[in-house]
């Protein structure tokens, strides 16, 4: 083993799920995302924990750290009481094996993220916090990413230019319009330049 691997940061995950085969597909899928080490129990002190919710699952019931909720659909995270208090990602179901390894990734950083097809409703209700930092600044890669947004690339083209994946850019977009409190990828470049995150 070389010294670049040993020094590799290896991301502790766990798996939360009522039914063991929706439990064994998750660990499945999240099994041949490299940095990724998945744990036997949730208290193992893992960084991340990815969880399955139930329909009516409570607040109670997620889990308290860093996490990465998996819900139905967009009805049900409509329901949902959401801050920014947490690091967490909030993602449908039907999110690929890519979609979950680039949310752990986000939300071990500290970020909350959205599915870009649950951003939307988060712009819709202003009177919860759907932010990541506390406030509604950008980081430096989101600013980075919505100035090529700007510029008119699609997620494949920024994903390019910035040398990531585009599961990565399209969590970006998510979080950005849930910062923003924006609808669309052209609102969220307006409210930026207005409100001085973007030049002209």
């Amino acid at each position: 083993m070389t010294t670049a691997m040993l020094e590799t940061p290896v991301l502790k995950v766990a798996v939360q799920a009522a039914y063991p085969s929706v439990r064994a597909g998750l660990r499945a899928m999240l099994a041949a995302a490299p940095g990724l080490e998945l744990t036997f129990g949730l208290d193992d002190h893992a960084d991340v924990i990815v969880a399955d919710l139930e329909e009516g699952a409570t607040e109670e019931e997620w889990p308290a750290g860093p996490s990465v909720l998996l819900v139905a659909s967009p009805v049900e995270f409509a329901q949902m009481h959401i801050t920014g208090d947490t690091p967490r990602a909030y993602l449908l179901k039907e999110a690929t094996a890519d979609d979950l390894a680039a949310a752990v990734s986000a939300v071990a950083r500290g970020l909350v993220v959205f599915d870009p097809a649950l951003a939307t409703l988060m712009a819709n209700r202003p009177h919860e916090q759907p932010l990541l930092l506390k406030g509604s600044k950008l980081s430096e890669r989101e600013v980075e990413v919505l100035g090529l947004v700007a510029a008119g690339l699609p997620n494949k083209g920024i994903a390019r230019e910035l040398g990531i994946s585009e599961h990565t850019v399209k969590f970006h977009v998510g979080t950005i319009l849930g910062k923003l409190g924006a609808a669309s990828r052209t609102e969220a470049v307006t409210l930026a330049v207005r409100g001085g995150m973007l030049p002209l």
